[in-house]
């Protein structure tokens, strides 16, 4: 194992195998890595601690319910996306969608580690080119934090939909299209009326998904 397949399963949620314990014990920069996401983990889990109002249950299985709704019927618009399946993936890899895979790759955990910015701030930030209350009706928007990427400030955010965990760079300069895949990880830039998102996962089918969907959407 290498120190990008050992971020990549760290960062995706996986539990630490026996492969990247070995690793991780001898590496001194993974090592740190992990170190910094154990003290994320903490921080998010007492963050979480607090008492349970009653019916909340009620209320966040029906809010589940009804999320899911929305993101498949946002999906299936994209269906087309979707259905030219792994062959689209075998296209001569984008620059632009493989910067965004390093990103993933380099640069979340710092990102997470900051923190995210306050929600009127993300609003304002990202009106222009897709409103937070967009990205909402397709999945659980988690993080929001503004970042140098490919020459510009970009927002990185990380959401989740009823299929797992995406994130989203959401460049407001520039229109590009393209497609990328390395280290098991898939990304799908998608063009705006003004910029564009970058869409990066490790299944292709939620990438598609989540693209379909922000494709239908555009303003």
């Amino acid at each position: 194992m290498n120190c990008l397949d050992y971020r990549r399963a760290l960062l995706a949620g996986e539990n630490e195998t026996r492969a990247m314990k070995e690793h991780r014990l001898q590496c001194t920069a993974c090592g740190c890595v992990f170190a910094e996401h154990a003290q994320f983990e903490r921080e998010l889990r007492r963050g979480f601690a607090v008492p349970v109002p009653p019916g909340l249950e009620h209320r966040l299985a029906t809010a589940v319910t009804s999320s899911r709704r929305r993101f498949l019927a946002a999906a299936a618009i994209g269906v087309l996306a979707v259905g030219a399946g792994s062959y689209a993936w075998l296209r001569r890899p984008d620059p632009l969608a493989l910067a965004c895979i390093e990103f993933v790759l380099m640069e979340e955990a710092k990102s997470i580690l900051k923190g995210s910015m306050p929600r009127a701030e993300a609003e304002q930030a990202l009106a222009a080119t897709v409103p937070l209350a967009r990205l909402e009706r397709i999945g659980d928007v988690r993080h929001v934090l503004p970042c140098p990427f490919n020459g510009q400030t970009a927002y990185h955010v990380i959401m989740e939909v009823p299929q797992g965990k995406v994130t989203l760079l959401v460049m407001p300069e520039g229109s590009a299209a393209g497609r990328a895949k390395r280290e098991g990880l898939h990304a799908s830039v998608v063009p705006l009326r003004t910029g564009s998102v970058g869409v990066i996962g490790a299944d292709a089918a939620v990438v598609d998904s989540v693209a379909g969907a922000l494709r239908s959407s555009r303003v």
